[in-house]
């Protein structure tokens, strides 16, 4: 499929560095997946970002190949889903202008459409037609994972992704990973077990480096 290499990146803000020189290639075969651990401030979901190419190293880069060809940094977009903690969706449109906007800018699975979405959310119709501004910070999640892991794309990154989840939105991740894990490449930056435990390959930031940990 394709790799993801790391050549001697690292990040700083205000002169401060959270990682530097980090060699790491991650393998994009359907399957694999990563966990960056770390604790609060370590730059965990900051590494998330620069590899998916929405935050640019301090110094270094990060190379992307899909069956040995170089993709673009504008070209990657449509190879991955990401959802953060951080992220806003389109709070003027409705879950129904959201999903058919989704569609235009990344297809959505071949079986999945909005009445599939609203059933494993558990929304009725009624909340079909409110603004995503007027639903709850859990919701929101569920919107938010849904769109990244149903979303045709080989790769997944996942910042906090059990961020304002009840027990039902845990087990819509749990089910959607369970879903989804074999078919893709998934990343997840977090420090709770629950939300990497069915990880395989686990990278821990300490001390401005990035060690594989098991």
């Amino acid at each position: 499929m394709g790799v993801i290499n790391v050549i001697g990146a690292g990040k700083s803000f205000y002169r401060q560095w959270l990682f530097r020189d980090i060699h790491i290639n991650f393998d994009l075969s359907p399957g694999n997946s990563y966990a960056l651990l770390g604790n609060n401030g370590s730059g965990k979901s900051t590494f998330l970002l620069m590899l998916a190419g929405q935050i640019t190293p301090t110094e270094g880069s990060i190379e992307w190949k899909i069956n040995e060809a170089s993709i673009s940094e504008n070209a990657r977009f449509y190879q991955y889903a990401l959802s953060s903690p951080a992220m806003e969706l389109p709070e003027e449109l409705n879950l129904s202008e959201w999903f058919a906007f989704l569609q235009k800018v990344k297809q959505m699975q071949a079986h999945v459409t909005l009445d599939y979405i609203s059933d494993i959310c558990g929304f009725t119709q009624k909340t079909l037609l409110k603004p995503i501004g007027n639903y709850s910070s859990g919701m929101k999640q569920r919107v938010k994972l849904c769109g990244n892991l149903l979303c045709d794309t080989p790769i997944s990154f996942l910042d906090e992704p059990l961020s304002n989840l009840d027990a039902a939105g845990i087990l819509l991740y749990q089910n959607l990973i369970e879903q989804q894990r074999s078919q893709k490449a998934i990343f997840v930056a977090s420090n709770d077990n629950k939300e990497y435990e069915f990880v395989e390959n686990r990278f821990e930031i300490l001390n401005k480096q990035i060690i594989q940990v098991q």
